[in-house]
């Protein structure tokens, strides 16, 4: 009886010190908020966050480095300079901050897309032997203009720099003024990872959550 006890004893000790080993440091659901923080959302405290929730797992270091926020302004400028080059250097010129201005609105409005998420299931990882897999079903809200103001028609060449500037005021106005909610439906997977006893969850390509919204987003005007 002692003998039996003993091995009882044992077997829950060891069972408990199981289930420490794979003690989830955050759920899947919180981890999955902060990559959409980051990567959709830019939101600087959802990197932070992110970065120290992820640093076991990157021998101490900063797994997304830089500023999301600096490389937006970038894609910002990029696009107006992509946009104004199909008109006359003079209109280009002349409505060059109008242009920044009208992707900053349309970014903007992008990056404040709201976050639900609906489900959470845990699949296992047929690749990886003993390891999960935290399947992400979610919905991503953005606000946009019911009615959208029409650009110049005929030769952009042709186009004159007021009727240009006049169009991109209007619709930065119509983009602040966004009165249309359109929601999508996406999934994301997070992997398990683990370091020493405790279990991680991260996804080797988090900027799908950016690139599968993008087409959604821009084909919704």
């Amino acid at each position: 009886m002692k003998n039996f006890k003993l091995i009882l004893f044992l077997f829950l000790v060891g069972t408990g010190q199981q289930l420490m080993a794979q003690k989830e440091v955050k759920k899947p659901a919180e981890v999955f908020e902060l990559f959409f923080g980051t990567f959709l959302n830019n939101n600087e405290a959802a990197q932070t966050k992110l970065n120290d929730y992820l640093r076991p797992t990157v021998e101490g270091q900063d797994a997304y480095q830089g500023s999301f926020k600096e490389a937006s302004e970038e894609t910002i400028k990029n696009g107006a300079d992509n946009f104004l080059s199909v008109f006359s250097k003079a209109t280009a010129s002349a409505c060059k901050k109008e242009a920044e201005d009208y992707f900053r609105a349309m970014f903007g409005n992008f990056r404040n897309g709201k976050l639900t998420v609906k489900n959470v299931k845990m699949v296992p990882n047929e690749y990886i032997e003993d390891q999960k897999i935290a399947e992400i079903t979610y919905t991503v809200s953005f606000k946009i203009p019911s009615k959208v103001t029409h650009g110049p028609q005929g030769d952009p060449g042709k186009v004159k720099a007021e009727e240009l500037k006049k169009y991109l005021v209007q619709t930065v106005q119509d983009l602040k003024n966004a009165d249309k909610t359109v929601s999508f439906d996406q999934k994301f997977s997070l992997y398990e990872l683990k370091v020493e006893d405790k279990i991680y969850y991260w996804n080797g390509s988090p900027d799908e959550i950016v690139t599968n919204l993008t087409d959604l987003y821009f084909d919704s005007f």
